[in-house]
């Protein structure tokens, strides 16, 4: 009870502020009433000890009268007649040895009080007694004079002829002191109650209501509304403190919005950069990313940059760095820029060839832990990607020119042979023999139109959407295009095709250019002749495509190599581009299908592709798949 009372009274600055004032108040009134009650007895004690040594003299000149007239009856009287007022509990007259010769209660006539017959000056006390309770006592001495030395004798002698003594009831000086004071601490509570509510009203008004106001302000301020103001009028202390903080609000709000926009544009400049852009501290966290990461990562921002930057490794700790080269763990080692191939996994699981340029960031340290490193990541599959395009494109350009410089020509060769053809037509004995070298011509120039339209097949740019295509035709028309190349290095080809043509979904002129490739791989394994069989066999769910060679081998170590974009080893010591069978892994991966090889060093290769048999799945055949240049 006594906790929760005080952390309500804590919980609110006008509730601590009563209290304070009340205590404070309170303690105050009780000093000052103590003290003012002992003053006013005091001087309340004094007046009447003044009045009542007044009285006293009064009283003993009337009684020196009688005493000097001897007139004890009339002493008595005198006594017995001032004992009568309210205020007067008795009188009493001493002698020198304290026997008490005169009093109003007559019972105390002949007893003894030493300590007051030996009272030399006027005084006064307080004292309690059993026959009048609590009184105020006026203790006045009886100086000896001239006139009564007659029985007293020498006043040198004797200065002192007795005492005179009066009680006075002291509980009416107790209870005026009480009254007086009883009204004066009401006087006081009136006074403090006013005061604590005044005080109340002048906290909530001027002081906590403002700095509710500031309270306010500064929780939404905080929670990011930016625009918030407190608007407190006046020019006292809280006020100005307002007014402060509505322009540093103001200041803020710029400042915030200018780094706002320094940020969405330092955002989309990196994002208008085709590599992937991170940028990473010292304890291995993502500081910045471009889109081009995102989609390389395939992670929103905010979880790309919750990760640490060894994420992208399917790691839950740092690379070993002599495993990888980490790019942190060589720029603090030699401090300079790093180039580097990594393999990186994205969320979906799958890996990718990447090239890494990273290099320190002078003056970074307000970014994080100093040093700060950039990463430049380049998808090695796009470049293959973008190499293949502009390849093909090229292709496609040689292939469009050719093939219209001859077939044009050839076309009208054929039109005008044609007309020879009816124009001679009467002549038995000649028709005979120009009709069969015209037929002969004819065949040729069909031979010629039939090579200029592969060529034009292969040369194409790649369609977006894959459709069935004939397997058996188009490997045929794509190595009969091959085959003066094979007959000049003596390499002999074997074709083995099932009597049904299979269909996969592909596009027909990255087919032509998958089967291409994987041709001229084999011939480049072969300097010195040799021997290449391609298989096409199908059941109801796939086709494989086997392409086998008699040249000199792939080693395992290679084996792991030979499909990373830009690698190149070939064995008639020719320098390649290192790009044919990366851009034929994408496009069986386009193909939704796989690569494999198999190989021994000395003993040939044979490279396995399996595609989805495109009859066999005919939902997928009646709609074809719609891949974007992205996915490809």
């Amino acid at each position: 009870m006594i906790l929760r009372l005080y952390h309500w009274i804590d919980s609110k600055l006008n509730r601590k502020y009563v209290l304070g004032m009340a205590s404070g108040l309170v303690a105050i009134s009780i000093v000052f009433a103590f003290l003012f009650l002992n003053m006013y007895q005091k001087q309340l004690s004094s007046e009447r000890a003044n009045t009542s040594l007044h009285l006293n003299r009064l009283l003993q000149t009337s009684l020196e009268y009688f005493m000097l007239n001897r007139d004890l009856a009339g002493a008595s009287q005198i006594i017995k007649s001032f004992g009568q007022q309210d205020e007067i509990k008795n009188v009493m007259v001493l002698n020198v040895e304290g026997k008490i010769r005169l009093a109003t209660q007559t019972d105390l006539i002949g007893s003894t009080d030493k300590n007051i017959g030996k009272a030399q000056q006027d005084h006064t006390v307080f004292i309690n007694t059993a026959a009048t309770g609590e009184v105020f006592r006026s203790i006045n001495p009886i100086h000896n004079k001239n006139e009564c030395s007659l029985c007293h004798g020498d006043k040198k002698q004797n200065p002192i002829n007795g005492v005179l003594v009066v009680d006075f009831d002291a509980s009416v000086l107790r209870e005026n002191a009480r009254n007086t004071t009883l009204a004066l601490m009401g006087a006081g509570s009136t006074v403090v109650l006013i005061t604590l509510f005044g005080g109340w009203w002048f906290m909530g008004q001027f002081v906590l209501k403002p700095v509710h106001k500031l309270l306010k302000a500064q929780q939404d301020f905080t929670s990011g509304v930016l625009g918030t103001r407190v608007n407190l009028g006046g020019s006292d202390e809280i006020s100005k403190l307002g007014k402060s903080f509505d322009k540093m609000s103001e200041t803020i709000e710029k400042q915030w919005n200018s780094l706002e926009k320094r940020k969405q544009f330092l955002q989309s400049l990196i994002d208008g950069i085709p590599d992937g852009v991170r940028v990473l501290d010292q304890d291995y966290n993502i500081l910045l990313a471009n889109q081009a990461y995102l989609e390389q990562s395939g992670k929103t921002t905010n979880i790309a940059l919750s990760d640490k930057c060894y994420a992208i490794h399917q790691r839950d700790e740092p690379c070993i760095p002599t495993l990888e080269t980490c790019p942190l763990f060589e720029i603090n080692t030699h401090g300079q820029p790093v180039k580097s191939l990594h393999h990186h996994i994205n969320s979906e699981g799958e890996e990718q060839s990447v090239e890494i340029f990273a290099a320190p960031v002078a003056n970074g340290e307000e970014w994080g832990k100093a040093p700060i490193v950039i990463e430049i990541i380049r998808d090695l599959e796009k470049s293959v990607s973008y190499s293949q395009e502009q390849r093909l494109t090229a292709l496609g350009m040689l292939a469009s020119g050719v093939a219209h410089e001859i077939h044009n020509p050839l076309g009208s060769i054929q039109i005008a042979f044609q007309s020879i053809d009816q124009l001679i037509e009467s002549d038995k004995p000649v028709i005979d023999q120009l009709k069969y070298y015209i037929t002969l011509i004819e065949g040729e120039i069909d031979k010629c139109v039939d090579i200029t339209g592969r060529l034009l097949k292969l040369g194409n740019l790649p369609d977006i959407h894959l459709q069935p295509i004939d397997i058996n035709s188009t490997i045929a028309e794509t190595l009969s295009l091959l085959q003066w190349e094979a007959d000049s290095k003596q390499i002999s080809m074997e074709m083995n095709f099932p009597e049904t043509s299979p269909r996969v979904l592909a596009t027909d002129n990255e087919l032509r250019m998958m089967i291409l490739n994987l041709i001229q791989n084999a011939y480049h394994a072969m300097p010195d002749g040799g021997k290449l069989s391609l298989n096409v066999e199908q059941d109801e769910n796939q086709v494989t495509i086997t392409i086998k060679d008699s040249g000199v081998g792939i080693s395992q170590k290679m084996q792991a190599r030979i499909f990373d974009p830009f690698f190149s080893h070939r064995s008639d010591q020719e320098k390649g581009t290192g790009l044919g069978l990366s851009i034929t892994k994408a496009i069986v991966k386009r193909f939704n299908g796989t690569i494999e090889v198999s190989s021994e060093l000395g003993k040939g290769a044979t490279f396995t592709i399996i595609l989805p048999n495109a009859d066999g799945q005919t939902d997928t055949a009646a709609s074809p798949t719609a891949l974007s240049d992205e996915e490809f």
